[in-house]
């Protein structure tokens, strides 16, 4: 006898339908891969735009170097190139600062005592003086080569003697002892070997004076001619720029002695040559014809004084007649 057939339930339009796009069905296979479809794409729609590297990099060098003046931001691609355009020289990296030198600090100091807007500053702003220590940047200052001596400003201490005192190498014309401070001494024995070369025979007169000594050069003076004229041609102990190891009083050795101190000295080939080229040595005639409200003296062109060849220079390039007015002071006609 057969075994009775069983009845299977019809399965229902939902069921059947869950068998059909079940995996791995092709039904099931194609609503999968239509699913990962639509939630990627969902994905792309709702993720943040990645910016562009370039734009992204000046917008951080923007906020972070805006203050740097030389710094400059990479150049921007060009359109269709995959590198950036090549950096022109405004765009090198900036450069970290040198470590300032002795130099460098002593350039940005302003010379002591001078006026602030003299043209000393301008050599001194531009590191250009030709003194190397800040503490000789200082018109007051005795043992400086800046040092201003007139009758307003003595030496300090009044008996102040150069420690660096040397005999120049040049031609004497006279049996006192010569001796000036070194750098002064060194120029002028190139003064005197060029100016020979040119023919002309520079003799030497006078140098380093102590404080003693002038005393009684001084004295000697008020003796023969009174104080008031004494004061016209010769400084007091302590106010002479003789004492202080930089000044020279010179003569010609070609044209005799009748002019030697006199004020005929000045058609001499010797003074003549050192008017024209004494500032090439750092030399200047201290005291020249019309300056007497500003020096204090008559003019003397066998006088010279050393202030180093950057300030000689420059008086000459500027047309200065004075020391006192390169440095902006006033005059000093008296005590």
């Amino acid at each position: 006898m057969p075994a009775p057939r069983r009845h299977r339930p019809r399965p229902s339009t939902a069921s059947g339908l869950f068998q059909v796009l079940s995996w791995p069905r092709p039904g099931g296979v194609i609503v999968s891969l239509a699913g990962a479809a639509l939630v990627f794409s969902a994905a792309l729609n709702f993720a943040p735009v990645k910016a562009d590297p370039w734009t992204t990099f000046f917008e951080e060098w923007t906020t972070t170097n805006a203050a740097s003046a030389s710094v400059q931001p990479p150049a921007t691609p060009t359109a269709g190139s995959g590198a950036p355009a090549p950096a022109t020289a405004s765009a090198s990296p900036a450069q970290p600062d040198a470590t300032p030198t002795a130099a460098a600090a002593t350039s940005a100091q302003p010379v002591a005592g001078a006026g602030a807007d003299s043209a000393i500053q301008g050599l001194a702003a531009a590191g250009t003086t030709g003194v190397g220590d800040p503490a000789l940047l200082d018109i007051g200052n005795a043992a400086s080569p800046l040092v201003l001596v007139n009758k307003q400003r003595p030496l300090v201490p009044a008996d102040f003697a150069p420690s660096d005192l040397v005999t120049p190498a040049v031609q004497s014309g006279s049996a006192e002892p010569m001796l000036l401070r070194a750098e002064a001494a060194a120029e002028l024995e190139r003064m005197f070997t060029d100016a020979a070369a040119e023919g002309v025979s520079i003799s030497l007169k006078s140098s380093y004076r102590s404080y003693d000594t002038q005393f009684s050069v001084y004295n000697g003076y008020v003796a023969t001619k009174g104080v008031a004229a004494a004061d016209t041609t010769s400084a007091r102990p302590g106010y002479s720029e003789h004492q202080s190891g930089l000044a020279v009083d010179i003569g010609d050795a070609n044209a005799g002695t009748a002019c030697d101190f006199n004020s005929c000295f000045a058609d001499t080939a010797a003074a003549q040559w050192v008017a024209e080229h004494g500032a090439d040595y750092g030399y200047i005639v201290r005291y020249q014809p019309g300056q007497e409200p500003m020096t204090g003296y008559l003019p003397e062109p066998w006088h010279l004084r050393f202030v180093g060849p950057a300030v000689a220079k420059e008086m000459a390039v500027r047309g200065y007649h004075s020391y006192e007015e390169f440095l902006d002071i006033s005059g000093a006609p008296d005590y």
